[in-house]
């Protein structure tokens, strides 16, 4: 796509949404009730054992939460197990050449499964909700988009003001999902969810939430199951039990739990996301932090690879000195192999006392109660003693920690990051800009801001990567105010009957390939 002219920094943060969040470990209960049995179909089943949902609303969702939705809902786009656009509601699109506009071409003949039909009116109503919704947590990412105008019954049309880059993206999250026009307006919506997609909501309770198969679904024959019974356990030792005593069909899993899932006969499936661990570091309550020199020392000072060998998070988190993992487009090849960011005590002693810190400093680095966050804690806090530099470790409530570096009263966050939805323009301008809001030091990266704008002028990722490889790059040798640790995997357990399970980069999963034999 051609390039547009530039547009002031200030429109990136409105384009943008500040999408990062602590994955939800949530709270639950056993599995209870329900069987394994299909449908008059012969199609059983599945019972997934996961997190804790909020809201059946997607303008209302966290970004951790759309296993929950994916179920009703379908977006405009989608996206493969890459991260890069397909087809969803819309079969076609295209950015103008002035990146003014953007159109989509609707699926002919998808129901809602109230029986209203998928029209270019009804996704004007669901994008004006979304943008317009007093509490609407995708408001900022539809920042972009003007105005959305019904062509004609099949055509839409999205005017945008702003750098276009990221909207096919925001398109394929929670922004671009689209609610009945006979429901977009009711008041229950949250807990009465109607949309496009394969299964309908047939009950929630504080333990679990049951889906079953809709008759009248588009694509009824890609359906490989009778519904879903998403059990809401918060504890990942207790999901592990139900799996292995057959209560569970497929859970979330702890990757330490690995070895053990293999020996019960359990099968493992593991894969890449873009959520990263990293150190949030906050330079107005700590000083020390504002000098690059000291932010260059805390990455050099880190052993990455003792970390994912030795810590909670064994077998479940890559090494990385960035924010995107390999495979995914934004990744930038050979970053980790340079020896100028490698693991070197005497080279982050050098560092610290070119920055006058020869003697060390200290700082609270907070983290929730969560087993694995607290052991990584206590390594970071004895490899960051090893150039003088004293850590307290905080251990805080998870809704309170998020609430505290929300509002940036943290010295420092050692937490979960997403980095990837709904476009990694988002976290890139939330951290790196001065301007955005996790950067609370207002860090200044020269060049930082011109190089999103490139990044933001095409929709096409093979177009974007330069510019957000540069950037990356900027930001990683200059000091990173987000200290990169390594890349989470997702890790999930399964029993041998399940077959169709993959992991997709973006967490982004398709429950209707998934089968259970009987």
């Amino acid at each position: 796509m051609p390039s547009r002219p530039p547009t002031p920094r200030r429109a990136i943060a409105m384009a943008m949404a500040a999408v990062l969040a602590l994955s939800s470990c949530g709270g639950g209960a056993d599995s209870g009730g329900g069987t394994n049995a299909g449908s008059s179909t012969g199609k059983a089943e599945i019972r997934f054992g996961g997190t804790v949902m909020s809201t059946f609303d997607p303008a209302l969702s966290g970004v951790y939460q759309q296993s929950f939705l994916t179920p009703v809902y379908e977006s405009l786009l989608s996206r493969d197990a890459a991260g890069e656009l397909v087809p969803g509601l819309a079969t076609e699109w295209k950015l103008s050449d002035d990146g003014k506009t953007f159109d989509v071409t609707l699926r002919d003949g998808v129901k809602f499964q109230d029986g209203a039909t998928l029209n270019a009116d009804a996704v004007k109503r669901s994008i004006e909700r979304g943008k317009n919704l007093p509490k609407s947590l995708v408001k900022a990412q539809l920042n972009v988009v003007t105005s959305v105008e019904a062509v004609d019954a099949t055509h839409v049309r999205f005017h945008l003001d702003g750098p276009p880059g990221s909207i096919g993206n925001i398109l394929a999250s929670e922004a671009g999902m689209i609610i009945s026009p006979q429901a977009v307006d009711n008041p229950d919506l949250a807990a009465k969810p109607v949309g496009t997609g394969a299964y309908t909501l047939v009950s929630k309770t504080d333990s679990e939430i049951v889906y079953q198969a809709w008759d009248g679904y588009w694509n009824k024959d890609a359906v490989q199951n009778s519904g879903i019974r998403y059990v809401q356990q918060q504890d990942s030792s207790a999901r592990f039990r139900a799996l292995a005593s057959g209560q569970l069909d497929l859970i979330g899993m702890d990757g330490a739990q690995m070895a053990e899932a293999e020996s019960a006969g359990l099968k493992v499936v593991q894969g890449a996301s873009t959520n990263l661990v990293g150190i949030l570091l906050n330079p107005k309550a700590v000083p020390e932090f504002a000098d690059p020199l000291v932010r260059q020392a805390i990455m050099r000072v880190i052993d990455r690879q003792a970390i994912t060998d030795n810590s909670g998070f064994t077998g479940a988190c890559t090494p990385s000195a960035q924010p995107f993992p390999e495979g995914y487009w934004a990744h930038v090849d050979g970053l980790e192999n340079d020896p100028g960011l490698s693991y070197d005590v005497a080279a982050a002693k050098d560092l610290l006392a070119k920055a006058g810190k020869s003697d060390g400093f200290s700082f609270t680095l907070s983290t929730i109660a969560f087993p694995a966050f607290s052991s990584l804690a206590q390594i970071l806090q004895a490899q960051l003693d090893q150039i003088g530099v004293k850590v307290k470790i905080n251990v805080m409530d998870t809704s309170a920690y998020i609430v505290a570096r929300g509002a940036g009263n943290l010295e420092a966050g050692l937490g979960q990051y997403a980095t990837g939805r709904p476009d990694p323009s988002a976290f890139l301008q939330t951290m790196y800009l001065p301007d955005g809001m996790y950067n609370w030091g207002k860090i200044d990266y020269p060049g930082a801001a011109d190089l999103l704008m490139k990044s933001l002028a095409s929709t096409d990722t093979a177009e974007r990567s330069a510019p957000t490889h540069e950037l990356i790059n900027l930001v990683t040798r200059t000091g990173p105010n987000l200290v990169p640790i390594c890349a989470l995997k997702q890790t999930f357990g399964t029993s041998t009957a399940v077959e169709g399970f993959g992991t997709t980069l973006l967490q982004e999963y398709d429950w209707r390939g998934i089968s259970v034999k009987k």
